[in-house]
């Protein structure tokens, strides 16, 4: 599209920014939602009780711009309880995020609205990133990613939906959602799922509507030293764990299947599991991988069990998996489990 977004033509997006002693990148990442070329915007920006000078950059901007909506927890509450403020109090039929440190191209959101307003049965739409792994001076900050790096993400529903199984299919800083998944639905971040709370949300909205990616690179993520996301990888690493069992369940419950995926697994409890997707028929890829996975996830197993397997419940797969499976039980240690 050629054309910039007027209110004359667009209904109010909100754009939701939470910042905690940030002001180190905050004003770019504010800057770049005030250029965007999609003009009718309501720029809500959550100042979590920080201790540097992130309050009195917002403050400056915002008298910069009337779009601008600033809230002020009077103490550092958490990124989660933030972002819950920021759902209880945005106006807009759209709700976008973005993270402080980093900051986006200028048709991001006219992108995406064009996309959602042409896809009425997408609920959400995401984008690409750009890495940006230097800070001010030039220096890197990464050397896995370097500057310009694309991060890639699945674009129609029905492979994210298959990607949730395995890992977060959609980029938290990037996303735009109808505002019905808030004011109708009453979705919201669950405290319960620090460090992934994105991954969690997008698992729940996927079950009332269609996810979609954008196919371009629309907002720059940015590495720098300070990233919570680095600092609490093993926490976050848990919690991935736990919405990817939840996510198992879900396949597994629209199957018909009784038994829970639980974290601690047992020989019982997955052969129960798998007799029920026999007495089901049901035998997809999908469904022989997450069994795969379940066996492959066990910690403890007699050579009892072993021979029951060999005898009994091996025969659902087939030769190859077979010897993986038995080589896991005889080096229980050898392989990391995704669930």
């Amino acid at each position: 599209m050629n054309f910039m977004y007027t209110s004359i033509f667009s209904p109010l997006i909100s754009v939701l920014i939470c910042a905690y002693n940030s002001e180190k990148y905050i004003e770019r990442s504010i800057r770049s939602v005030m250029n965007q070329t999609y003009k009718n915007l309501e720029i809500i920006i959550i100042n979590d009780g920080s201790s540097d000078n992130t309050f009195n950059i917002i403050e400056r901007l915002s008298r910069e711009d009337s779009r601008i909506r600033v809230i002020n927890n009077d103490k550092n509450i958490g990124l989660i309880s933030s972002l819950n403020i920021g759902i209880d109090n945005f106006n807009g039929e759209y709700l976008a995020r973005i993270d402080s440190d980093d900051f986006a191209k200028p048709q991001w959101i006219e992108k995406l609205f064009t996309f959602l307003d042409e896809n009425k049965d997408v609920v959400l739409v995401g984008s690409y990133l750009e890495i940006f792994s230097e800070d001010e001076n030039g220096s890197i900050l990464s050397f896995d990613c370097k500057n310009g790096d694309i991060w890639r993400y699945p674009t129609d529903d029905c492979e994210i939906r298959e990607r949730m199984f395995f890992h977060n299919p959609i980029a938290h800083p990037t996303v735009l959602i109808r505002a019905e998944i808030f004011t109708k639905k009453g979705f919201k971040y669950s405290l319960d799922y620090k460090y992934a709370e994105d991954y969690k949300l997008w698992l729940e909205i996927s079950r009332v509507g269609k996810l979609a990616n954008y196919p371009e690179a629309l907002v720059y993520y940015r590495f720098h030293s300070e990233q919570v996301s680095s600092k609490n990888n093993l926490e976050q690493i848990k919690i991935t764990k736990k919405i990817r069992r939840e996510a198992i369940n879900y396949y597994f419950n629209d199957l018909g299947v009784k038994q829970k995926v639980e974290e601690k697994m047992d020989f019982s409890l997955i052969s129960k599991i798998q007799s029920e997707l026999i007495l089901m028929k049901s035998k997809s890829p999908m469904t022989v991988y997450f069994l795969y996975e379940l066996w492959m996830s066990l910690d403890n197993i007699t050579f009892k069990e072993i021979f029951i397997f060999t005898f009994r419940e091996s025969g659902f797969f087939e030769f190859k998996l077979r010897i993986k499976l038995l080589k896991k039980f005889l080096n229980l240690k050898k392989y990391e489990s995704i669930i």
